[in-house]
């Protein structure tokens, strides 16, 4: 399979199944990790989480920005 039927058939799958293969992905890397990296790593998703429920987000435009994209 080319890599570019690999891009049409995730194009066209239900996002249900992809959210699947995506978990699925997030749990094969996350077994190579210690605990103390998961315990860092759900830090800061919780602490980001927080920032996105204080309206403290940043545009795609400011990311780009911040990152010396632009």
């Amino acid at each position: 399979m080319t890599a570019q039927q690999v891009l049409d058939v995730v194009a066209n799958m239900q996002r249900e199944d992809w959210m699947k293969i995506q978990c699925g992905i997030a749990d094969m890397m996350a077994a190579d990790f210690s605990p103390e990296e998961v315990a860092e790593i759900k830090t800061a998703l919780d602490e980001s989480d927080a920032e996105i429920a204080r309206g403290e987000v940043l545009t795609s435009e400011q990311l780009r920005k911040q990152l010396g994209l632009l």
